[in-house]
C-alpha cells in the first residue's frame, strides 16, 4: 500500500512538473515587457525656473562680490575679464531661455534629486526634450518639465511665464547672436570701437 501511494504521489508530482514545464514558457511569452519610459523636460522653462531661484541669486551674489573686489582694487584686467564673463553668461542665459541651448550647467545643481524623481515618475532616463532627436514609437515620452523646474524651488509662480515660453518654438541657436547693446556697452567701457 505504501509503495502504491509513493508511486501515485511520484507520478502526480512528475505530471505536475511536466505540465509546469510546458505551460510556463507559454505564459511568460504572453507577458508584455513594460515599455521603456523617458522623462523629458523643456530646458527653456527649467532654466527660467532656475533664474527665479536661490541658486541663481547665489550665483549673482558671487559675481557681484568678484566685481566689487576688482573695482575696489582698481584691477582693470580683472574688471575687463569679469565684464567679458558677465556678457558671456548673459548670452548663454539667452541661449538657454530663448533657444535650445544646453541647460547642463543648471542641471548639475539638482542632479542628486533626479534619481528620486525618475523613480517616482517611473522613467529610466531624464533629459532635455531638445536633446532627444529620435525615439522608437514603442518608447513612452513623459513630460517632466514642471517636476524638473520645481526641483529649483523658484521663488515665484512661474506657471504663466512657463506657458508663454512653451507656446513659442525655440529661436534657432545659430540666429541668436550677441546683443548689440552688450557689445556697445563693452566697447564704451573699454574704449573699443
Amino acid at each position: 500500500m505504501r509503495s502504491t501511494n509513493k508511486t501515485i504521489i511520484s507520478a502526480t508530482v512528475a505530471v505536475a512538473l511536466l505540465l509546469t514545464a510546458l505551460i510556463t514558457p507559454q505564459v511568460l511569452a504572453q507577458k508584455k515587457t513594460p515599455a521603456l519610459k523617458i522623462g523629458a523636460y523643456d530646458s527653456r522653462i527649467v532654466t527660467f525656473a532656475w533664474s527665479r531661484s536661490d541658486f541663481f541669486k547665489q550665483h549673482m551674489i558671487k559675481l557681484k562680490q568678484q566685481n566689487d573686489s576688482a573695482q575696489k582694487a582698481h584691477d582693470t584686467a580683472m574688471i575687463k575679464e569679469l565684464s567679458i564673463l558677465q556678457m558671456t553668461f548673459q548670452h548663454l542665459l539667452h541661449q538657454m531661455v530663448f533657444s535650445n541651448g544646453s541647460a547642463g550647467m543648471v542641471m548639475t545643481l539638482v542632479n542628486d534629486k533626479l534619481p528620486d524623481l525618475a523613480k517616482k515618475e517611473g522613467v529610466s532616463v531624464i533629459l532635455s526634450k531638445w536633446e532627444l532627436d529620435f525615439s522608437d514609437p514603442s518608447i513612452e515620452i513623459v513630460d517632466l518639465t514642471n517636476q524638473v523646474a520645481q526641483l529649483f524651488q523658484p521663488k515665484e509662480d512661474i506657471s504663466r511665464s512657463a506657458g508663454e515660453i512653451s507656446k513659442q518654438p525655440p529661436v534657432p541657436i545659430d540666429e541668436l547672436g550677441m546683443e548689440a547693446d552688450m557689445m556697445d556697452l563693452y566697447c564704451e567701457r573699454f574704449g573699443k570701437k
